[in-house]
């Protein structure tokens, strides 16, 4: 039942994010007409008040206690993330994504001008610092990583020159 509803609320806010961007690219002259936008689409969806921020540089969504922000300008790995989880040092940030939900931090960060040969290299970071790890390997310019250790859970997807990794905290059984 927890895993049904924790799907349900990532999906909504995966959602919310790509919904955000759109609205964050319309900028100025929409910016409060699109708060209330999303405001309203997010009350309906969810039963919670919604409170949304579209800033020149940063968007915060917050509803129900969770909270998301999106940083288009970010250029560099999240001070937050934990040093257990290796830095992606293959390519340049582009953007982040921090989310707290249900208590759980999480990060989502995107990168641009990615280094051919990023899996071999990151998997093996990852292993440096206990991580097991899945890839699959699309080539040398492309493939995923999924890994963890006892904490935390790291997903890399990218090709072609652009890069997403997601980074969360294990929930406790």
């Amino acid at each position: 039942m927890k895993a049904i509803k924790r799907i349900k609320r990532t999906g909504l806010f995966l959602a919310i994010l790509v919904f955000c961007s759109f609205i964050v690219s319309c900028q100025n002259n929409s910016k409060k007409a699109g708060e209330k936008l999303l405001e309203d689409a997010i009350e309906n969806e969810t039963g919670s008040k919604a409170d949304v921020e579209l800033g020149n540089e940063k968007t915060v969504i917050t509803t129900g206690g969770n909270t998301v922000e999106i940083d288009e300008k970010a250029n560099s790995w999240p001070g937050e993330i934990p040093d257990e989880v290796p830095e992606f040092t293959y390519g340049k940030v582009k953007a982040v994504t921090t989310s707290n939900v249900d208590g759980t931090l999480s990060w989502n960060v995107n990168f641009e001008n990615v280094e051919d040969n990023f899996i071999d290299k990151y998997d093996a970071d990852l292993k440096k610092k206990g991580f097991e790890t899945v890839t699959m390997k699309m080539g040398d310019k492309g493939g995923s990583i999924s890994a963890e250790n006892e904490k935390y859970s790291v997903f890399l997807m990218g090709s072609e020159g652009s890069l997403s990794i997601g980074v969360s905290l294990k929930q406790q059984e």
